[in-house]
């Protein structure tokens, strides 16, 4: 056989037809699925974001990230000159200059500041609402300091702040403040502009000034405080900066683990429906119905009295008379609930429960035969619960509630309902049973 030259073995290569290769044709799911892959899978921007986020920090250990009411608190420590801390007055002071030096117009002189004395000081938290306020009665001063971390400032609230300071500090001289993430501008014109960043400058500023008489517990927490205020306050941190950048780079798969989160929502309905399922054999209930807002349960003894199963338009059990969780993203309620239709059964029901001493009721409830009538509402977990709180908190206040309702007003309705006279006979008459 004749050897083949390089030439012809390229003339055969090229002579050779290329086959013709189909388009991949991936599925949803495989899509999202490599989407995933790229974000996760050697992606040094977000190996840099977590080991910059990695370290401990004992503010975001216990949730204090962006809750308002727990910065209050850790600033009022600082400011409170007969704490612990070794400080004095002097982050006190501190922060008043500062706050005078960013005024655009200052009715008080930042050296009289620096030379009083203020460890008289008093610092009051949600005094008359106020998140925070300094009293000196020595310097006959007073400053307020409302903190904005997410939230709004509320119609009229500053000016309502004004007038209850003007009022009981008459004679003294005033500062207001609006602390900010970025330092945004009040409504009202008394009110100087401050924002975290500066905040977490001075602090640093006295914990290195003041290092060598601070305990190590003392400066640790200080120095976490600072991390924490730069990590997830201030805008242009470098953590701001690279997750900014991630997401540009990675949009979609962003967005795709955004829609599959962890919902406290979906956590608390889960947990009430564990709850009633956990005691409805001993308690004798049972879970009606569930979306995202409702989780709706009854007394089964109320299934055999001829009132119940006469409301086809609300839920596929026909029960007209039901508890009612209401599951909103910052409040939790208990609500007594009876549904559309059947006039006379609505209005023996809430005339029935009007002669009971129960938690919620309405005292004025205009009964209307083609809506859903809220005859009670009971308060559970509000917007500080939230807050201030994880899903295990959460959990152990509505198991909390729910152990007190049950043998409390529940079971104080379930007799009055079984026993109502008026009702068995309503229900029979409509009924026919």
């Amino acid at each position: 056989m004749t050897a083949l030259t390089s030439d012809s073995q390229s003339d055969s290569k090229e002579a050779l037809p290329i086959p013709e290769t189909e388009p991949i044709h991936m599925t949803l799911e495989q899509e999202q699925r490599a989407i995933l892959e790229k974000f996760i899978i050697d992606n040094p921007d977000l190996e840099a974001l977590e080991a910059k986020i990695s370290q401990f920090n004992i503010f975001e250990a216990v949730g204090m990230v962006r809750q308002e009411i727990k910065h209050s608190n850790f600033i009022q420590f600082l400011l409170n000159p007969s704490e612990k801390h070794r400080l004095g007055d002097l982050f006190l002071k501190k922060l008043l200059i500062a706050i005078l030096t960013d005024a655009e117009e200052a009715h008080i002189d930042s050296l009289d500041i620096a030379g009083s004395d203020f460890s008289d000081a008093e610092i009051r938290r949600e005094w008359k609402n106020i998140d925070l306020l300094i009293y000196s009665p020595t310097n006959s001063f007073v400053c307020v300091i409302e903190n904005k971390v997410d939230a709004v400032e509320r119609p009229h609230q500053l000016r309502t702040y004004e007038d209850v300071v003007d009022k009981e500090f008459r004679d003294c001289k005033k500062m207001f403040v609006f602390l900010t993430k970025e330092g945004s501008p009040a409504s009202r014109p008394r009110w100087i502009s401050f924002d975290y960043g500066t905040i977490a400058e001075i602090i640093e500023t006295v914990c290195n000034e003041r290092r060598s008489c601070l305990t190590d517990e003392i400066y640790i927490a200080i120095r976490h405080y600072v991390d924490l205020v730069r990590r997830h306050i201030m805008s242009e941190s470098d953590i701001a900066e690279l997750c900014r950048k991630i997401y540009k780079q990675h949009r979609q798969a962003i967005d795709l683990i955004y829609e599959h989160r962890p919902d406290m929502r979906s956590d608390v309905e889960d947990y009430i429906k564990q709850l009633i399922q956990e005691f409805s054999q001993a308690e004798n209930i049972d879970l009606d119905s569930v979306d995202k807002r409702y989780i709706r349960f009854a007394p089964k003894e109320w299934d055999g009295m001829a009132f119940q199963k006469t409301c086809p338009d609300w839920t596929g059990s026909d029960r007209i008379f039901l508890f009612e969780f209401w599951n909103e993203p910052q409040n939790l309620c208990l609500h007594l609930v009876i549904g559309p239709r059947r006039m006379e059964i609505k209005e023996a029901i809430y005339q029935k429960l009007k002669t009971l001493n129960i938690s919620g009721l309405k005292s004025k409830c205009k009964i209307d035969e083609s809506k859903w009538n809220h005859i009670a509402i009971v308060p559970i977990l509000d917007i500080s619960d939230y807050e201030d709180g994880d899903l295990e908190s959460l959990q152990e206040k509505i198991r909390a509630f729910w152990l007190k309702y049950i043998q409390g007003d529940m079971k104080v309705i379930r007799e009055a309902i079984v026993n109502c006279d008026s009702l068995r006979s309503t229900g029979r008459a409509l009924t026919g049973n």
